[in-house]
């Protein structure tokens, strides 16, 4: 099995170059140049190495391949380096072949099909429009959305949480030409997660025709999604010649929506004027509250992935240990119950995870490894 793409995705997402991963693990950046390219396998020492220096367990370099395309819904003109748009991207695949990994243990036809529909639109006026049709394919009527990710997971996205610097808000692809995922920053306050959240579905249902601004209409999709017009009538009026701060605050935490956000909306939706809505941001300036706004939303947590791995483990189409590699850990407290496990057939994974021959080494100190070979006189990059 050629291993060298999985070597290469689990470098990007750690964001080493090729020569810090050589540094890492003992070895030439020749070598794993040629790892990747699939020119040379690494030797059972140097597998463990990359591993540990990578962050992951054996088994990952075994993985079958489930992503084959990535295709940003957008290509935004990001202020992130190359590199962390690599681990970015990388992790979101990462993330990706999980959920295949675990949506492939169930009997065929167990989740019910969903596909998200495409709204052609010429203006970003009819962003808006496309909201509400969204909404009302949804059944979501006009109150505020509560729990945000589900109702994504629950249509067929998948949400990946990123623990990203500032600069990433989020990012919106289809994989594989057919699953459409969508990743945020978990760093951001809860109602900026909210309004990426909304902003990204925006570029994956919305079809804009030149010269339609693509991230206009994302960010009028956005509003409209989270806070309809028809609510924002309720909530301010029709016609307004000023808007309180405090008002708007309360707002905030009914809908999970940022000040600005509903001073956006008021405006887009011609319940204030321009002049209003330019006293209003000045405020906000005079407040402080344009980088940091008061009140708190609650943060977004996609939740299907481990909730899947759970009924696979309830289910017992998973061993705990298999259950603890796909949650990287987060499984660790879970007891094994009193029924043997069958044995999983045509999974080089799973395989993996089960014998001990393979894994007994998985966690030693390398440190105590190298060692030895010094003193046995024994090159470990000559090895490799």
């Amino acid at each position: 099995m050629d291993i060298g793409p999985r070597i290469k995705l689990a470098r990007a997402k750690a964001g080493l170059s090729v020569r810090e991963l050589a540094e890492r693990v003992g070895v030439s950046a020749t070598a794993i140049s040629k790892f990747e390219r699939g020119e040379a396998s690494p030797r059972q020492s140097t597998l463990l190495r990359l591993a540990k220096a990578l962050s992951v367990g054996v088994e990952y370099f075994f993985r079958e391949v489930k992503v084959e395309t990535l295709n940003p819904a957008y290509r935004k003109h990001s202020k992130l380096g190359k590199r962390l748009q690599e681990a970015i991207e990388a992790t979101i695949v990462e993330a990706v072949e999980r959920h295949l990994l675990v949506e492939e243990l169930f009997p065929k036809g167990f989740f019910p099909e969903s596909k998200l529909p495409s709204f052609p639109i010429t203006s970003v006026d009819e962003a808006e429009r496309a909201a509400d049709e969204l909404r009302r394919q949804w059944k979501l009527g006009s109150d505020p959305i509560e729990d945000l990710c589900g109702r994504l997971e629950n249509r067929g996205i998948k949400v990946i949480a990123i623990d990203a610097p500032k600069g990433f808000d989020g990012f919106s692809c289809w994989v594989n030409g057919q699953i459409p995922v969508i990743a945020y920053n978990v760093n951001a306050p809860g109602d900026r997660q909210r309004f990426n959240l909304a902003h990204e579905l925006g570029h994956l249902v919305l079809d804009a025709d030149p010269p339609v601004d693509v991230e206009k209409a994302a960010h009028r999709f956005a509003g409209a999604f989270l806070v309809p017009a028809e609510a924002v009538h309720v909530e301010l009026g029709r016609k307004r010649s000023d808007l309180s701060l405090d008002e708007l605050l309360l707002l905030k935490n009914e809908y999970g929506v940022s000040i600005q956000a509903w001073i956006w909306r008021a405006f887009d939706l011609e319940i204030i004027d321009r002049d209003t809505y330019n006293t209003l941001f000045r405020r906000l300036s005079q407040r402080g509250w344009r980088t940091e706004e008061p009140g708190s939303v609650s943060l977004e947590k996609p939740r299907r992935l481990r909730l899947l791995i759970h009924q696979a483990l309830a289910e017992r189409l998973i061993t705990p240990s298999y259950a603890a590699t796909l949650l990287h850990g987060g499984l660790r407290t879970v007891k094994p119950k009193p029924k043997e496990f069958p044995q999983p057939k045509d999974d080089l994974v799973r395989e993996y995870m089960e014998n001990r021959e393979l894994t007994a080494f998985e966690d030693v100190d390398l440190e105590d490894f190298h060692e030895y070979e010094d003193r046995q006189g024994t090159s470990l990059e000559s090895q490799s």
